[in-house]
């Protein structure tokens, strides 16, 4: 394609930030469900046979991902070779991939794009011939050790200059496909800095020392030049800290950078023999000190410190990318990814466009300490009290007023045999706190799906060892169904957020707390408060360091690790029931349960849309493992949604699913292997299927096409006049998909 000028593309194609603190393109709200995961395939040796079936393969892919519902992928293989339309490599064959997505009318999220690692040749970046050869020695030591690289790049010049300059090489390569570089194509929605850097988290535990001695003395010198500018002499600062160890000293440059995260070794310290055995003494301790050796004052300074440098490095990486394109220039900017409960995070955020955060859960009670219930040994989220987290919440709580919050990662780890639940329980969470993107890790291993027919029968994924491929949905039709509607119903905003949210205001005193320095140690004893106020008021979070205390405008609801079972109302469309172990999804644009069904008793009626599901009944594949209580019981997902953004009464297309769970012929657990999988099993995967009576006046005289999860049609017709449709359990219903 001939190469096109960005100033002929309307602003309004670029995704930007709208007043509202929302994503938007052309002046619609955009929200994204995202992919992630590993794709396009590139054929070993070209040849044209190959290369052409390359393409298809793309085109292939693109079609199964927006059948799934998805309109967004964020896409780890961006490439910066250059290359010539058809040669078969892997620029050509990715380049392909994303211009099929962005005919399909995908967006991209580009993460990471900031990771390029400072080498020796780097060394000229900077000018200053004086620490050149220093600097290439230290930069060989570190070699590939990309936690030290992350560690040094927030206060080495050089470094830093290196990862503007990969920057400036991916934003320049040129897409031949769309004719246009990746800095300016509006196919990018979301550029991501840098993935899960978690800088504080390995500065409080003292990584900094591992670098060599160049660096150390380097961030040493900030460290003093901070304490300067703030306390301007060494009275100043004894004031403040009550004492400083022996050996230490303000002019001199060797105030050691203490303290860090839990107890640190005597060796590590810069002092002679003599103080050493000071310290001990004035420590009462044979080896070690911590945070309890020193005054609060000392800690913060620590923090603060590690902040300021955190946040000014990102700013300017920020404002670099800004420059470099007009994509770059529009679409939001994600500072980082993660970690959720720790305030200084939080807070880099609140200096950037958008708040990223992830989390992820099991369906074992063993993998969540503390949450177990009667259903050993599997658990299911609806019968404790809400929450996508095992201990401390990472997505809850962390929604900026004013801005999008994107949540880059998340999955419920199988082996799972309530997960069907878990897409709707992201949906009702996402809709409370008012989100914008829901990245789904993690889709992978299919090579081929032009030429099998099948190419997604294969074996569920289950966690077996150190490495999450539990995490992987790819073979999973009854997490995909649910994942769809749920999709269709987060994209086309079918649910109201909280409308009068809880703001929790941190002012410096919390964001500066020694205590944070612990996993877990943010937020102070109110903070867990946060959890259930989000899912009974929705909640926003607010960092001011120019306030001392925290304040709480609104009404917050009091943690209770062992909260009794109850009804949880956010909305007067979303119904967390944990007393019978149900969550309900109700308006006029969707109606969705997930849940123990019989505990609801013989109908479960919708009230916004006027539809009742009945006659609900599950069948059971012969030698399904764990399958004893899922027909007792009747436990289900089901959705039934608009897709065109039109209330149910009024819609020209809507989608339904209806399913329960499934396992692998042959599946068993293990009670003593973290996994809890003994064994993974093989083909068929057996399902327990769901029939059942839905009334939905809404839909009569709808068209309406039965797809099975390859998308083949299994049946057609036309709902009748009452708005009656019989759903069976005797063929292998994935989706029903409605056209007026």
């Amino acid at each position: 394609m001939d190469t096109i000028d960005p100033a002929s593309i309307s602003d309004d194609s670029y995704c930007q930030i709208d007043q509202h603190g929302h994503l938007s393109i052309a002046g619609k709200r955009a929200r994204f469900w995202a992919i992630i995961g590993s794709y396009p395939y590139r054929p070993e040796t070209p040849t044209p046979d190959s290369i052409a079936r390359a393409y298809r393969q793309n085109e292939a892919l693109v079609e199964r991902f927006t059948a799934l519902g998805f309109n967004m992928s964020r896409f780890w293989r961006n490439v910066e070779a250059d290359y010539q339309i058809g040669d078969g490599s892997e620029a050509d064959i990715k380049d392909h991939f994303l211009a099929t997505m962005k005919r399909a009318g995908f967006r991209i999220w580009y993460p990471g794009i900031a990771q390029t690692w400072a080498t020796p040749n780097d060394v000229d970046l900077i000018d200053e011939p004086s620490t050149s050869a220093d600097w290439r020695a230290a930069i060989a030591e570190i070699g590939d050790q990309r936690n030290l690289h992350r560690v040094l790049c927030k206060f080495d010049a050089r470094s830093e200059a290196a990862q503007i300059a990969g920057m400036r090489r991916k934003t320049d390569h040129r897409n031949r496909y769309t004719g246009l570089r990746v800095g300016d194509d509006p196919l990018y929605a979301i550029f991501e800095l840098t993935n899960e850097d978690w800088w504080m988290s390995k500065m409080v535990g003292g990584m900094f020392r591992k670098l060599p001695t160049l660096f150390r003395a380097q961030l040493q010198a900030r460290w003093t030049s901070f304490l300067k500018n703030k306390y301007a002499n060494a009275e100043g600062l004894t004031q403040r800290w009550g004492f400083l160890l022996p050996n230490e000293g303000l002019d001199a440059g060797t105030v050691g950078i203490l303290p860090l995260r839990g107890a640190q070794n005597l060796d590590d310290a810069s002092m002679d023999e003599q103080a050493r055995q000071q310290l001990l003494d004035a420590t009462d301790s044979d080896e070690c000190y911590g945070r309890d050796d020193f005054n609060r004052h000392r800690g913060e300074d620590v923090l603060e410190f590690f902040v300021s440098l955190h946040v000014a490095h990102k700013k300017r990486l920020e404002a670099a990318l800004k420059g470099m394109g007009k994509a770059c220039r529009l679409c939001p900017t994600a500072l980082d990814t993660g970690i959720g409960y720790e305030i200084q995070s939080q807070w880099l955020y609140q200096n950037g466009d958008v708040s990223a955060h992830d989390a992820y859960v099991n369906g074992l009670p063993r993998c969540n300490p503390g949450h177990f219930n009667e259903r050993a040994p599997w658990m299911s989220g609806l019968e404790e009290a809400p929450r996508i987290c095992h201990d401390v919440p990472w997505l809850e709580h962390n929604k900026i007023a004013g801005k999008p919050f994107l949540c880059y990662e998340t999955q419920i780890q199988q082996p799972a045999k309530f997960r069907a639940e878990f897409p709707f329980r992201m949906l009702a969470l996402a809709s409370i706190q008012d989100w914008d993107a829901i990245c789904w890790h993690y889709w992978g291993g299919v090579e081929d799906i032009v030429d099998d027919e099948r190419p997604f029968d294969r074996p569920l994924d289950y966690t077996t060892g150190r490495h999450p491929q539990g995490y992987h949905y790819t073979y999973d039709a009854v997490q995909n169904a649910a994942m769809r509607v749920a999709g269709h119903a987060f994209r086309g905003e079918a649910f109201a957020p909280a409308p009068e949210p809880t703001t929790f205001i941190y002012g410096r005193r919390s964001l500066y707390d020694p205590a944070s320095m612990d996993v877990s140690g943010s937020y102070g004893k109110h903070g867990l408060n946060m959890l259930p106020t989000v899912y009974q008021r929705g909640v926003r979070i607010e960092i001011d360091p120019s306030r001392e205390d925290d304040a709480v405008i609104g009404e917050q609801v009091n943690y209770d690790a062992e909260s009794k079972p109850g009804v949880f109302r956010p909305t007067d469309q979303i119904r967390f029931d944990t007393r019978r172990g149900g969550l309900v999804l109700d308006s006029a644009h969707g109606a969705l349960f997930t849940g123990f069904l019989s505990r609801f008793g013989d109908e479960l009626a919708f009230a916004n849309n006027a539809c009742t599901l009945r006659d609900v009944a599950i069948s059971i594949d012969p030698g399904m493992p764990y399958s004893e209580d899922l027909a007792e019981d009747r436990y289900i997902a089901f959705g039934l949604v608009s897709t065109d953004g039109l209330p149910l009464t009024e819609c020209h297309e809507a989608t339904l699913c209806l399913v329960s769970s499934s396992f692998n012929t042959g599946f068993t657990l293990a009670c003593d292997h973290p996994s809890g999988c003994n064994q993974e099993g093989s083909l068929p995967v057996l399902h327990a299927r769901v029939r059942a009576t839905l009334h939905a006046p809404a839909l009569a005289g709808m068209r309406y096409v039965l797809r099975g999860w390859h998308l083949e049609q299994l049946g057609t017709g036309t709902v009748d006049s009452d708005g009656l449709i019989n759903i069976g359990d005797d063929i292998p219903l994935w989706q029903i998909e409605f056209v007026r």
